[in-house]
């Protein structure tokens, strides 16, 4: 007869000890202490007191169509086209080659497309603007290089333009033509 697993004594080994369970302690598991969370950094709020929908900052290369449907600020790159429904901010350190169109659009970077706003164009230095705006109100610095050309198109209609106030250069487009050129013409 063969013994397996036991002693000469006729007991098992350790190998066949069977733990009673039935006392076994569970681990008590205390909750962790709450840690306190870091602090949020807080995006500045822009200058119309609108709420801030996206933040695109340096280092950041976007292809393709942005919209946005509330404050925007972009220090990045971006080509192709953007459409805000609100504030739109162009940063110091961004370079766009987009055509933008927003209701009110501030510009600090460099700019390289069409420009459109319904409300007002604002060019801060240092801003670098190569292309055409059109928009009522244009805002421009000193320091400003603004390559293009400027239609104020609404301006006449919501009044803002009095009539005394305007150049030779706006009569000459409404037809009126100054007496430079019919003297030459004879």
């Amino acid at each position: 007869m063969a013994w397996f697993d036991r002693n000469a004594e006729g007991k098992k080994g350790a190998s066949e000890e069977r733990l009673d369970v039935s006392t076994a302690v569970e681990p008590k598991i205390e909750p962790e202490e709450e840690m306190p969370l870091p602090p949020v950094k807080e995006m500045p709020l822009p200058s119309s007191r609108e709420e801030l929908v996206a933040q695109l900052d340096q280092g950041s290369k976007v292809n393709g169509q942005l919209t946005f449907n509330g404050a925007a600020n972009i220090d990045g790159n971006v080509e192709g086209e953007i459409l805000c429904h609100g504030l739109l901010t162009i940063g110091e350190k961004a370079e766009i080659k987009a055509k933008i169109s927003g209701q009110v659009v501030v510009i600090r970077g460099r700019v390289e497309g069409d420009v459109e706003a319904e409300q007002k164009v604002e060019l801060d230095s240092p801003a670098r603007l190569s292309g055409n705006v059109r928009t009522p109100r244009l805002i421009v610095m000193e320091g400003v290089v603004f390559d293009g050309h400027c239609s104020m198109v609404g301006a006449r209609e919501k009044g803002e333009v009095p009539s005394a106030l305007r150049s030779s250069s706006e009569r000459a487009f409404e037809g009126d033509v100054p007496k430079l050129f019919t003297e030459r013409e004879k």
